[in-house]
């Protein structure tokens, strides 16, 4: 199993557009590593994270093959995760040929995609599965067991983030979140053991306090990784990764990277791959 992050930023990106912050001026002179597009995932080159506004720029950047991918598990409907809009370039005359796309949602997701296919007439092009929090679901051509948790995220883009299994490989994505509540913890702990958990890290190093709600930082992931490690959802073999990163959090890249490391969490930046 193998996860590419095309994506690693919140919202805004990093730098902002128009922002001339501290974060985003450091980080448009030091380019590389430093310059972050929206979060989204690809798993196996097969399972897509996420549908958002650089989704046309992450297939370029990364040649994406998209005679691979058949799935697209949606966390929530803000923007920077689902932008409906670009769903309709699955139809002619913007996409000739092509295999069907499955999507899968929660309520508010699941509306706004429906609405898209619906208009579009593209019901042979484009699906949408509607999921819910708790629900145990299977990818088309059942290569992946899927369970939907409940985000602590605006509760109005119906938030939800993943495990993810194949093959007896487990990967955790979870984005938008902040500190899981305490049914995700039960229903992780039936799921199994992980191999890779990757976290909202927002806030950063968490400097400015909070980000206990909505997001986290680095020190509401250790928080989360040391409830895991103790009940024996993730160990020391676990890959923890940091990710979904915004400005408003404090810190560039290179200003996180060392400290993220002492923790043994890697910290994410557009184009990481990990194979587990």
């Amino acid at each position: 199993m193998k996860i590419k992050f095309l994506g690693t930023a919140a919202y805004e990106g990093v730098p902002a557009l128009y922002c001339r912050c501290r974060v985003c001026r450091e980080s448009r002179r030091v380019g590389g590593r430093a310059l972050r597009t929206r979060s989204q995932a690809l798993v196996d080159d097969e399972l897509l994270i996420d549908f958002n506004a650089d989704t046309v720029c992450h297939s370029m950047i990364y040649a994406i093959d998209w005679d691979k991918i058949g799935d697209c598990l949606i966390t929530h409907s803000h923007s920077d995760h689902l932008y409906p809009d670009d769903i309709l370039m699955l139809s002619d005359p913007f996409s000739h040929e092509h295999r069907p796309l499955q999507f899968y949602a929660a309520q508010d997701g699941y509306d706004k995609i429906s609405e898209q296919i619906a208009l579009h007439d593209m019901s042979n092009r484009a699906g949408v599965t509607l999921v819910k929090p708790g629900d145990i679901f299977y990818t088309s051509e059942k290569k992946y067991k899927v369970l939907a948790l409940r985000a602590n995220h605006s509760e109005h883009t119906s938030p939800v983030f993943y495990a993810i299994e194949r093959d007896g490989k487990r990967l955790l994505y979870a984005h938008d979140t902040g500190v899981f509540f305490e049914e995700v913890y039960g229903q992780l702990k039936a799921f199994g053991r992980f191999d890779l958990i990757s976290l909202d890290c927002t806030g950063c190093l968490g400097l400015d306090g909070g980000w206990r709600d909505g997001h986290m930082s680095i020190k509401t992931n250790l928080e989360v990784i040391g409830w895991l490690k103790g009940e024996g959802i993730a160990d020391e073999k676990t890959i923890f990764v940091s990710n979904h990163f915004s400005h408003n959090g404090g810190q560039t890249y290179d200003e996180m990277v060392s400290e993220m490391a002492k923790h043994g969490i890697i910290e994410s930046y557009d184009g990481l791959e990990i194979e587990f």
